[in-house]
């Protein structure tokens, strides 16, 4: 058995979270013994593609009538699209559309979450579909008390410090981040991809009106030294399939305090490996708590800790090679 796991524009794509699930899935198969490549003129059994893009549209096509298994990994929702790029929301409708007929072209479709199924099945996606978590390199991520001492020098950071990490889009909750920073000042960090050019304008609007203990940083290389450098992470996001970044946080030894949204519910839980927020007003409250009580960041940490090794890529990597085999003899 051997798969092709594809990412279109995979050199673009280096700094987004579709880009560190494929590394995971490649990583995963290697603790497992499973054969793969990402050369498209090699032989092999499965197409497990990771993007939307056309030509991987095309290639699902082309490859099945080669007689290779198509699984294709669904990291996208229209739902998550909105609110992130300039004219996202008009053209979610439409991509909506476009998925529904993309993810039909697979054999099996994949996605981070039981939340993102149930948004396939409505968006009227007939193949299987098979939650898988995007797994976590736990030899990676993992605290350094190194690390921490060099990302808290180089920021100057003296306090209690939350900390973000994702692309700076409306959906992820920048908007949020800023007015809870207001009310504090102790010192916050955002670490993320800026798109001038793609944004939507109140972004700019945001940024521009930040508080001073707010601060943007564009592209870190060593990421865990951020999660290990900062005390908290405060991701307000709407809308996940999965979110990787909570699972290198929880992997960082982190407390975790996350919007209340229905992709959280079935391994996420409120007071125990992490804190939820509905409003502005509770993520101001639930912080405040985790700044005051040493004791609650400490067991919300450690709690996440242990969540996080259910999602190791030892364990994911077992399940999708079950995946891969079940497939080829079906």
């Amino acid at each position: 058995m051997k798969a092709c796991l594809y990412l279109e524009m995979e050199n673009q794509l280096k700094a987004s979270g579709i880009s560190s699930a494929i590394k995971n899935q490649r990583s995963a198969l290697d603790l497992n013994n499973v054969e793969h490549t990402s050369d498209l003129s090699d032989d092999f059994d499965i197409l497990h593609l990771n993007l939307i893009g056309l030509k991987s549209l095309h290639l699902a096509r082309r490859m099945r009538r080669k007689g290779r298994k198509i699984v294709v990994h669904a990291h996208v929702t229209a739902d998550d699209f909105r609110n992130s790029y300039r004219f996202s929301n008009v053209i979610a409708p439409f991509l909506r559309r476009y998925l529904a007929y993309y993810y039909n072209q697979a054999d099996l479709v994949l996605c981070p979450s039981e939340y993102t199924k149930n948004v396939l099945l409505r968006y009227g996606i007939k193949k299987p579909i098979v939650p898988i978590s995007n797994g976590i390199d736990l030899n990676k991520f993992q605290f350094s008390e190194e690390k921490r001492e060099k990302f808290r020098n180089e920021y100057s950071l003296d306090s209690i410090t939350p900390l973000c990490v994702g692309h700076l889009f409306i959906r992820k909750g920048i908007k949020t981040y800023v007015n809870v920073a207001r009310e504090f000042s102790n010192r916050f960090i955002w670490v993320g991809r800026r798109y001038v050019r793609l944004e939507e304008p109140e972004v700019s609007w945001i940024v521009k009106d930040a508080p001073s203990n707010v601060t943007f940083i564009n592209f870190i290389e060593d990421i865990v030294s951020a999660y290990c450098g900062t005390d908290v992470f405060f991701f307000p996001s709407f809308c996940e399939n999965q979110g990787i970044v909570i699972l290198e946080a929880a992997a960082c030894r982190r407390p975790i305090i996350v919007r209340d949204i229905p992709v959280y519910e079935n391994w996420l839980t409120d007071g125990v490996d992490c804190l939820k927020a509905r409003t502005d007003e509770e993520f101001k409250q639930k912080l405040g708590m985790l700044f005051e009580d040493e004791s609650l960041r400490k067991k919300l940490a450690d709690n996440a800790h242990e969540m996080v090794k259910e999602h190791s890529l030892q364990q994911v990597g077992a399940k999708l090679k079950g995946i891969y085999e079940d497939l080829l003899s079906a």
